[in-house]
């Protein structure tokens, strides 16, 4: 029901601006209580003294001051005191001039049609007396009322002989008032570079000629145009600029416009509730000065947040309400308007017959007014209501919503196109415009980037479900690269929201040729058995020489599989082509073709090793299979809400032993494993190699039960992501591996306990001939308690260890970086607690990783709050140091318990080191998980957590720590080898 901004509100740039348009050449005070008391006073003096002169000039001071204000009735008042006098003293000019004046305030009352006839005869005594300033501010405030009463042709070319008077006059002040005016007729035409110029050329005007209401009018417009284009972030900030200078003048009317424009903003981006506090202020402000049409139009976006809300009754009730006033003043723009709106609730409301006879009504006014923003969202809703023979509507409104630059239109036209086409099995056209609407989407998204992280979120929530809708269509007609693509897309989007990191420009979409439409339905055929035939073929393919039997089953396989996989490699760049276009990206798009064929590559040269991408639909999850020569997809049907909450209960038990998880984690396993389980058997697969979607981030996927074991008894597991595929070929030389090793075992502060267990787990890792017991396996430093410094931290990163490993505590507060922190000793020197937040360690350029091949973040804990949540912190977090240069990350997906990760984390690198280079660290890592399962390393401590204190249940002696509580949390993340 949402529309942008610029149908609703660029028309108040000229009833506001018309507050300001120089009427006389007497001055124009800015809206203070004191300039309105001073002119008071001198009226008093000049009706005591019977001075006409002098009461005609306090009258014309009061009247402008209570125009600058927006007490527009005030006003009226005064000017029509003032008319009298000029009258009475046969002054034709002050007349003419008053006349204008009053005019120009009945506009911006929302009353246009009461104040042409005023002008035309204003305007004629102005002309016949050669008042040349008198008819510049004539021609502008016909304008205004022109542009208010819809007629934008004709406002055009008054402004423009109003400029060129106010020009030869050399009116500067005057010269930004119509050079605004201007860019908001080039605004409404769709022009939007043109009317930033035109602003721009204003605000050089009015900053020159000190004028501070008529540059809050400017910075209002110029946020208004940003908006409508999708730039959310520059359009907050000009408001931002005018609200202040607005309230620095006492601007009651262009107030109210700025902070309605703060409340659009917020809407557009998902968040209606504060939106609506920014509409109600402007609200009180508009019935303030009795702003009629303002009024209206402020009602008439409530009732669209209400609807929003679910509040349909009381949104149908103020757009009525609206419509009226709206009706009444004549401003056929608004009107059409608010009938779109009304239309849009009526079809929400399931009346699709009064949602067309609404939209039917607004079309016609909003092609004879210019409004082709308008027209293009109309015309889409029509298309959407009218369902059968609507494709016609659809293209139109595209075309004209590509017209005006509206990115948010243009993506949810191609949105919608996707779903028309997906509803007549049309899936390759529908992928199509699923493609350009990510694009419109992403673009954008490199707005945000400098808005605050609930913003970039909110509008990330809204349009995620497109990401999801077009990699599910992919998935179905067997474009798996592709699909893994757009998974990895969505990936990057939710860590950008997270760490707010600089996002990449958008590009120019591809067009489908005849031949990849011809090739889906091929290839869908020949995927059940694809992963048979696959090992197969790569048997015959090692067997030299082969046979002249095997040399036929061979090329027969051959044929068969380059069938089935033929469009593969040719769609690996489409997505991103179409998002990304300049210098970086294009390095991105080369990166990315790379990235598939890097990982299957890899794959192919590792025995036994499987990739797997999953993807949460709406009503089903599928997982896909890679191996070294193809790939297939496969599915089980569940809802996400469904997921969600089989994710967050075995979460809840996870979290402490004291529960049995083997039930909850068999399901999740029928969910996730059984349907690839044939898939897994025929590949041989020992290492599963898992990019996880949305919730089932959460899931500690070596836990999975599958009625006899867990799944970390039959599998390595390793998780990774986009900034993961660069390096998985990578084999670190285990011989020449260094550690930096530091931690906390003492308590810093109130909530986070101490961790006796880390110094046992430090020695365990390093040997430092330094500390007394350290006698690890990989040779280096240790930095404990009082010498774990940020400072510290900095020099031994800086040094050539290649291993780095952390044991303190990790609070993490999900989504925000700035809150999420590891706990260090002290910043320069130990002592205190200090707080190291992820942004810190992020942006600080002294904590490098480029060399690192292992960051293990033992303490970490991911502080969220299984159904509240959706996982997508838990690719941000360990992203964040893949993005600094760490190879491979070990994080936890919970508090963990001290004692029992100590031992894991000593036992791990043992393994990992004495193997020499022929045990993987996804080996090394299973087998340290097993020996906790097992009971080969029993408790012998208390019960501590490095989240937020003690866990309130310790181990069973008897069980030990074969709870998946204690060996389950812990995530490789990146090079598994």
């Amino acid at each position: 029901m949402r529309e942008t901004s610029k149908q609703r509100l660029y028309f108040c740039v000229f009833i506001i601006a018309g507050i300001l348009t120089v009427c006389a050449p007497r001055a124009v005070t800015q809206a203070k209580n004191a300039d309105i008391n001073r002119y008071q006073t001198q009226l008093s003096r000049a009706l005591l003294s019977h001075d006409l002169k002098a009461q005609s000039d306090a009258l014309e001071g009061l009247a402008e001051s209570y125009r600058a204000i927006g007490d527009s009735l005030k006003a009226i008042s005064m000017v029509k005191r003032t008319l009298a006098i000029e009258r009475e003293v046969h002054d034709r000019d002050g007349e003419a001039r008053s006349l204008v004046t009053l005019a120009a305030v009945y506009t911006d009352g929302g009353d246009p049609k009461k104040a042409l006839p005023i002008l035309t005869s204003a305007s004629a005594t102005l002309e016949s007396l050669e008042d040349r300033q008198g008819q510049a501010s004539a021609l502008t405030a016909t304008g205004e009322a022109q542009w208010a009463l819809g007629n934008s042709e004709v406002a055009f070319a008054l402004y423009q002989s109003a400029l060129d008077l106010y020009s030869d006059l050399q009116d500067q002040r005057a010269e930004g008032v119509v050079l605004s005016d201007i860019g908001s007729y080039y605004w409404g035409a769709g022009k939007s570079d043109s009317a930033l110029n035109f602003y721009n050329r204003a605000i050089a005007r009015e900053t020159e000629s000190n004028d501070l209401s008529d540059e809050g009018v400017t910075l209002y417009a110029i946020g208004l145009v940003h908006e409508g284009i999708g730039e959310h972030q520059q359009a907050l900030s000009f408001y931002q600029q005018a609200v202040g200078l607005e309230k620095e003048t006492g601007n009651r009317s262009t107030l109210s416009a700025s902070l309605h424009g703060i409340g659009e903003v917020y809407q557009d981006l998902g968040q209606p509730r504060k939106a609506l506090t920014y509409d109600r202020q402007a609200l009180i402000l508009e019935k303030t000065v009795g702003d009629q049409d303002a009024e209206a139009t402020t009602l008439t976006n409530l009732g669209t947040v209400y609807g929003e809300l679910g509040l349909r009754r009381t949104a149908l009730t103020i757009l009525n309400r609206a419509l009226t006033i709206h009706e009444k003043t004549g401003n056929r723009r608004l009107v059409a308007i608010t009938l779109h709106d009304l239309g849009e609730l009526y079809k929400e409301l399931g009346n699709t017959q009064r949602a067309l006879e609404n939209y039917s009504k607004a079309l016609p006014v909003e092609i004879e007014v210019g409004d082709q923003d308008a027209e293009a969202r109309t015309r889409w809703r029509m298309a959407l209501a009218l369902s059968a023979n609507s494709l016609p509507e659809y293209f139109r409104a595209l075309s004209l919503a590509e017209t005006v630059q509206d990115l948010n239109l243009q993506g949810q036209i191609n949105n919608s196109l996707m779903v028309y086409f997906d509803l007549k099995k049309e899936e390759t056209i529908a992928i199509y415009f699923g493609k350009e609407a990510v694009s419109s989407f992403q673009k954008i998204r490199a707005n945000l980037a400098g808005l605050e992280v609930a913003l970039q979120r909110s509008f990330a929530v809204s349009k995620g479900e497109v990401y999801r809708s077009l990699a599910d269509l992919l998935i179905k007609q067997g474009r798996l690269p592709e699909a893994e693509q757009v998974l990895d897309l969505l990936k990057n989007q939710e860590y950008s929201d997270y760490v707010r990191s600089e996002t990449v420009k958008g590009g120019t979409p591809p067009s489908f040729t005849h031949a990849e439409q011809e090739s889906e339905a091929a290839y869908q055929k020949s995927t059940s058995q694809l992963i048979a035939l696959s090992r197969r073929w790569s048997e015959l393919k090692k067997t030299s020489p082969r046979s002249p039997e095997q040399e036929k089953e061979y090329q027969q396989l051959s044929d068969q599989l380059e069938e089935g996989s033929k469009g593969l490699n040719d769609y690996i760049a489409r997505l991103y082509t179409i998002l990304v276009n300049d210098s970086n990206a294009n390095k991105q798009v080369n990166d990315e073709k790379e990235d598939v064929s890097l990982l299957k590559q890899t794959i192919a040269k590792i025995p036994h090793t499987v990739g797997l991408y999953t993807l949460v639909g709406k009503d089903h999850t599928s997982v896909i299979v890679i191996t070294g020569s193809t790939a297939v997809a496969r599915e089980y049907a569940i809802t996400e809400a469904d997921l969600g909450e089989k994710v967050a209960d075995l979460r809840d038990v996870m979290r402490g032993p004291s529960r049995d998880p083997r039930p909850l984690a068999q399901e999740l396993y029928k969910i996730l494993i059984a349907p690839v389980k044939s898939d897994l058997d025929q590949a041989g697969a020992e290492t599963l190699v898992w990019s996880l979607d949305g919730v089932l981030r959460y899931v500690p996927i070596a836990a999975l039960y599958d009625g006899h074991q867990y799944l970390v008894e039959e599998y390595n597991t390793v998780m990774i992501t986009p900034a993961s595929i660069p390096h998985i070929m990578e084999k670190p030389d285990v011989s020449t591996l260094s550690a930096a090793a530091m931690g906390i075992s003492g308590k810093y502060e109130d909530g986070l306990s101490a961790l006796p267990a880390v110094v046992d787990e430090l020695d365990e890792v390093v040997q430092d001939k330094q500390v007394k017991g350290a006698n690890g396996a990989l040779p280096g430093k240790i930095l404990l308690n009082e010498q774990f410094t940020e400072k510290a931290m900095e020099e031994q990163l800086g040094s050539q260890h290649t291993v780095v490993h952390i044991a303190s505590h990790f609070v993490f507060k999900p989504g925000d970086d700035t809150q999420s922190y590891l706990l260090l000793a002290g910043k320069d020197q130990g002592g205190a607690g200090y707080h190291l937040t992820v942004a810190n360690f992020r942006d600080n350029q002294k904590l490098p990783l480029d060399d690192t091949v292992l960051l293990t973040l033992s303490a970490c804990e991911t502080g969220t709050n299984g159904k509240a949540s959706n996982g997508r912190e838990v690719d941000g977090l360990g992203r964040t140091a893949q993005e600094k240069g760490a190879r491979a990350v070990i994080s936890t997906l919970w508090a963990v318990y001290d004692a029992s990760t100590g031992k894991l984390m000593g036992d791990f690198y043992k393994r990992w080191a004495d193997g020499a280079g022929n045990v993987t660290k996804a080996e090394a890592l299973r087998m340290a998980q097993l020996d906790l399962l097992r009971g080969t390393l029993k408790p012998n401590t208390d019960p501590i957590g490095r989240g937020f204190g003690k866990t309130k249940a310790g181990p069973d002696l008897q069980s030990g720590y074969a709870h998946p509580y204690y060996w389950a949390p812990f995530v490789l993340m990146g090079n598994w080898q």
